[in-house]
């Protein structure tokens, strides 16, 4: 993952992928996940971690971008339509910028995607600890001597 310039394609790409890396299936009904088991999607999880912060940094790179070629686009389009009135104007303006605002709204949803698996990953962690509570707690039930 290199410093050159991202698309929102990328950033969603990246983002299914990451999705796919901390899907966790459930359990069997009855069955209690292992403290060993818990340990290992933790560690997962924390990997995904970084490298959701890396792709959320990037998708905001790619958003400020898109921003950035939409207005200069806006600039230029404006400059061309001078001397027709304000609706032709911004007719024109809109035809003449319709693949940057494009691009621009598909960057604004790459933002939103890679935002939800940051959040994801936050709730996938916490949800892990708890568990991890949980079956520390049950194991420690388990080997306590029963009182009569």
């Amino acid at each position: 993952m290199s410093e050159q310039p991202h698309t929102a394609a990328e950033v969603e790409g990246w983002v299914a992928k990451m999705r796919k890396e901390i899907a966790i299936e459930p359990p069997a009904p009855g069955v209690v996940r292992t403290p060993d088991q818990i340990i290992h999607q933790l560690e997962l999880v924390d990997s995904v971690a970084n490298k959701a912060l890396w792709i959320v940094k990037e998708a905001d790179r790619v958003r400020g971008d898109a921003s950035e070629v939409l207005l200069r686009a806006k600039s230029r389009a404006q400059v061309s339509a001078e001397g027709k009135n304000a609706a032709e104007r911004t007719a024109a303006v809109d035809r003449a910028t319709e693949p940057e605002r494009a691009e621009e709204a598909a960057a604004q949803i790459a933002y939103r995607y890679a935002k939800g698996l940051a959040d994801l990953v936050d709730s996938r962690k916490s949800s892990l600890q708890t568990q991890s509570k949980l079956v520390l707690a049950t194991y420690q039930l388990a080997s306590s001597p029963r009182r009569p």
